[in-house]
């Protein structure tokens, strides 16, 4: 079987629970992740650890880009860079909850530039998140972290959409051929439409009255959660 996961912002335990609810089977199952795997949650180098380790054991694995590994990868590469592009670009990322994911390497953290963090954050993390795709496609089924632009080809989309659009994509039809399975936008529930599903059922806001991660089965259409 194929299962879609939503957004996971580094809630571990949930991810683990998932794949015994889903009964993940790795050598008959196919994991296809949408993105945004840290940041927020209690344990995004735990979740990256576990990632890295599925990938290593299944390399038909699905792992896409979310706009929150791009923002990491930025943070870095300003790091290695300039001090003070870095701190530029570590604005938006610690709004994200950039934060938890500094702390999950170095609970001891002080501020964004310790040293120790760039220190703590294995090589395979940096190669793993480096080489996520943006998007993954079969005969029937598109998967994306956030979504498409409507009415315009998939060659010709835009990272930044890919990664990020919100409307127009979830008020119409986009018209690409596709059923599109995409995270980025939390719902309370699955939101089901004729040509997409919407699985980022708010993992990390359990405080908000969300808090459940989320698969999809391609094959049955199924949906499978864990708390």
């Amino acid at each position: 079987m194929e299962y879609a996961i939503g957004d996971i912002h580094g809630c571990l335990d949930k991810l683990q629970r998932l794949l015994e609810v889903i009964r993940y089977d790795p050598a008959a199952d196919r994991l296809i992740f949408l993105g945004d795997y840290i940041d927020r949650g209690p344990d995004s180098k735990g979740v990256l650890d576990l990632l890295v380790r599925l990938q290593q054991e299944n390399p038909a694995h699905v792992f896409l880009m979310g706009n929150h590994e791009e923002n990491f990868l930025a943070y870095l590469q300003a790091w290695e860079q300039d001090a003070q592009s870095a701190a530029w670009l570590s604005e938006p990322f610690f709004a994200g909850g950039g934060t938890a994911t500094l702390q999950s390497y170095e609970p001891r953290l002080r501020h964004e530039h310790d040293q120790r963090v760039r220190e703590a954050i294995p090589p395979a993390h940096v190669q793993f998140l480096s080489t996520l795709p943006l998007y993954w496609t079969d005969k029937h089924y598109l998967a994306v972290h956030a979504g498409v632009r409507p009415g315009i080809p998939l060659v010709h989309q835009k990272p930044n959409d890919l990664l990020r659009i919100r409307a127009p994509f979830l008020d119409v039809p986009h018209g690409l051929g596709y059923y599109v399975v995409f995270g980025h936008t939390p719902f309370r529930i699955v939101r089901r439409d004729v040509d997409k599903i919407g699985i980022d059922t708010g993992a990390c806001y359990a405080q908000l009255g969300y808090g459940t991660l989320t698969a999809f089965c391609l094959q049955t259409k199924q949906t499978f959660h864990a708390q």
